[in-house]
């Protein structure tokens, strides 16, 4: 398995690399660490300011790689490159699906752009970007990541409508390989409306979580538990902020309706969670089928 890491020369890359180092300590999966750098641009002097720009860049670019390098903790293995590119979601999404640089990767590492609620996510634009195109999924590390051993817990954001199933396959396949319990989440925004409608849609919630643990552990050994939760609140964020996470899990959640076959397009209700999550987030495009480790 391979994780593409995209590395910018701050903070965010620094918490990229320990998402991606965390994810892929108990899975034998290699980092590909990734330094996009602009297309150079063609010219026929030799002596031109727009060559020596470029060739300063090329040269900073691969001090900006040994520095992503040395937060590589002790038994992970990483390999970098530098890839030029019109923009770093295309070399980004260049970098985990072009044969040449090896099997699909089975996920895109990128660090939020800065502080949400809480003091966690917000996205930037080559999140955004990634976010509503990307054919793999796209792990966020919040701001200030602390890296881990591995991971210990997955909680899958579950729900009704189309692309649920799949997202719930991905789930219980993550949680088969890595070990782990897998935690299934239910978020129910009460808003307006009457006490009655309050519980009512709550009790469906409850339910309907019933019956994806059962399905969860039929598919998983019965070694990996399966729990579920419901989030309450007057919003999604408000519903997020109201359950407990270990600093050393992950969430998974799914693309919306809106997205293509094998692609991401993170929905209204995503970005609400994202902005209010504490831990990491991965988001799963519509559809997707995890490349079969090597």
């Amino acid at each position: 398995m391979r994780y593409v890491v995209g590395y910018v020369p701050n903070h965010r890359g620094i918490d990229a690399v320990k998402l991606a180092a965390t994810l892929a300590a108990d899975q034998a999966a290699t980092l590909d660490i990734v330094v996009v750098l602009p297309v150079e641009r063609v010219t026929f002097d030799m002596y031109s300011p727009d060559r020596a720009y470029y060739t300063q860049l090329d040269k900073q670019g691969h001090e900006w790689l040994e520095e992503a390098m040395s937060h590589v903790p002790d038994g992970v293995t990483a390999t970098g490159r530098v890839l030029n590119a019109e923009t770093i979601t295309e070399g980004l999404i260049e970098a985990a699906t072009d044969p040449e640089f090896g099997p699909e990767a089975g996920l895109i590492v990128i660090g939020a752009a800065g502080h949400g609620l809480g003091g966690r996510f917000t996205v930037g634009s080559i999140a955004g970007a990634l976010l509503h195109s990307s054919p793999v999924p796209v792990g966020l590390a919040p701001a200030d990541y602390e890296g881990h051993p591995s991971i210990t817990r997955i909680t899958c954001a579950t729900g009704t409508r189309e692309g649920a199933e799949a997202l719930l396959e991905v789930a219980v396949d993550s949680a088969a390989r890595r070990h782990v319990p897998l935690r299934l989440m239910s978020l129910v925004a009460v808003g307006g409306g009457s006490q009655d409608e309050h519980r009512a849609r709550i009790g469906a919630a409850e339910q309907h979580a019933v019956l994806l643990v059962e399905k969860a552990s039929a598919a998983l050994p019965e070694e990996v538990p399966v729990t579920s939760v419901v989030g309450q609140g007057h919003s999604l964020e408000e519903c997020v902020s109201s359950l407990d996470f270990a600093d050393s899990e992950i969430v998974l959640v799914g693309s919306s309706r809106l997205a293509g076959p094998r692609r991401l397009f993170l929905g209204a209700s995503a970005n609400k969670m994202l902005r209010a999550l504490p831990v990491p987030m991965i988001v799963v495009p519509r559809d997707y089928d995890p490349p079969t480790p090597s």
